[in-house]
């Protein structure tokens, strides 16, 4: 599998955020607070030009913890075909070092329930506290301290 991870623009990744984060919602409920801002990074994962995956890092306060210099990691999505192959290990290392060298001292999320195991197997804290998202469902809270 030639996995190619690249930087886009959030537009790209509204089919996949639609496919697996919104039940197939219309692009309008794709769009994130921040997509559109200087300082965001959108990564997608292609195989033959097709993309497969994605993540947006959104310069973002933190909604739970006082975390300086952070960024919000948003919207990891994977397709269902290409899911346990180790494709959203690969976005997320990519993102933690595109952080790493932005010199961030911390990445945070919203993890939905069936994620957070995935996180806190690579050394995310989760606060354990989770919350209703509106047409969503249930999160957790995660932080990772980069440096």
């Amino acid at each position: 599998m030639d996995l190619v991870l690249k930087k886009v623009n959030s537009k790209s990744l509204f089919s996949i955020r639609s496919k697996i984060l919104r039940n197939n919602s219309s692009y309008e409920f794709c769009k994130f607070e921040g997509d559109e801002s200087l300082d965001s990074i959108h990564i997608g994962a292609y195989i033959k030009n097709t993309i497969i995956g994605g993540v947006s890092l959104i310069k973002n306060k933190s909604t739970k913890n006082n975390l300086e210099n952070c960024y919000q990691l948003r919207g990891m999505c994977v397709l269902d075909d290409y899911q346990q192959k180790g494709i959203g290990q690969k976005l997320l290392e990519k993102s933690e070092k595109i952080c790493e060298n932005l010199n961030v001292n911390y990445i945070w999320m919203n993890a939905r329930e069936k994620a957070v195991d995935f996180y806190v197997k690579n050394n995310y804290l989760d606060l354990e506290e989770t919350y209703f998202i509106k047409g969503i469902g249930t999160h957790s809270f995660l932080y990772k301290k980069l440096k």
